[in-house]
């Protein structure tokens, strides 16, 4: 068995550095890998989730880049914004707010999910900040159908769980392609104690007001940094119509599919997420 933390990291890695930033009055915080004079790589999570979703990945990364992985505003140890402001443009101006501080430039975006049009919409309004943009299974179109369901999801409310155990439960669901620990590890980072006594979401119900229907191929069209377009072959959320939009758009960009993989491909295929992520960078420095 490998050497394995009930968090799902091995118990001989470095840890992040804990960081925060103040964004529009919001107190944004951030996980920081590696060293300061590598060139930057900022990974931006999926809806509800938070910064430690990428742990292993940015560890391995950190050898090479000095990785950044974000809080979203209204998730994890970040301020809740509040109704109205948690637009896909709204996280982008935390992103260049954190860019901005820090003074990086030859940045590598990477962004998962609803993180990934927050790292389109940061490199196509600053282009020259930006070298490569990696979007993680999402394409630039957000359907009604998937708006909506997300919207209703949370009009119920979340859950409120007696264990984190149980939570690593409810996250995994049907998902046999990734280990119980990986969610394990998920859930000590994705939950708070609430009053009551029970464990509870760090999540703001406010974000579903602003997870609507989109286009975002304005956004496209402005993008001049090599692109890597990744998807899950088990996912259904960037279909051909829209890999063929990007294609037509940006013909250089490169779409890999990833085997056996869903909507999170960095739990569900993590090494094979991570060499088409090298294979791509190093390529693309040619």
């Amino acid at each position: 068995m490998s050497a394995l933390v009930l968090s799902g990291i091995e118990m001989n890695s470095p840890l992040p550095k804990d960081r925060h930033f103040n964004s529009e009055g919001l107190k944004i915080h951030y996980l920081e890998w590696g060293d300061s004079s590598n060139p930057p790589m900022i990974l931006l999570h999926h809806i509800s989730s938070q910064a430690h979703v990428w742990d292993n990945f940015a560890r391995n990364m950190s050898q090479d880049y000095f990785v950044l992985a974000m809080d979203m505003r209204g998730h994890g140890d970040s301020s809740w914004a509040g109704e109205g402001k948690y637009t896909t443009e709204h996280y982008a101006s935390d992103v260049e707010v954190l860019v901005d501080q820090l003074g990086l430039n030859n940045i590598v975006m990477l962004g998962g999910s609803t993180g990934g049009r927050v790292a389109l919409v940061y490199a196509a309004q600053h282009p020259k900040k930006v070298t490569h943009l990696i979007m993680e299974d999402v394409g630039a179109v957000r359907p009604a159908s998937i708006a909506q369901g997300f919207a209703n999801r949370i009009a119920v409310g979340d859950p409120e769980l007696d264990t984190v155990g149980e939570w690593a439960k409810q996250y995994q669901g049907q998902n046999q392609r990734t280990p119980y620990e990986v969610f394990l590890h998920n859930a000590h980072h994705s939950v708070k104690l609430c009053p009551n006594g029970k464990l509870g979401l760090k999540r703001d119900p406010a974000i579903q007001r602003d997870f609507v229907p989109l286009e975002l191929w304005h956004y496209v069209e402005k993008i001049t940094s090599k692109f890597l377009l990744m998807i899950g072959t088990e996912s259904n959320i960037v279909g051909k119509d829209q890999q063929d939009r990007f294609c037509e758009i940006l013909p250089d960009i490169q779409i890999v599919t990833i085997g056996d993989a869903g909507h999170i491909i960095v739990q569900d295929k993590p090494e094979e997420f991570e060499a088409a992520i090298r294979k791509f960078l190093a390529f693309s420095a040619l």
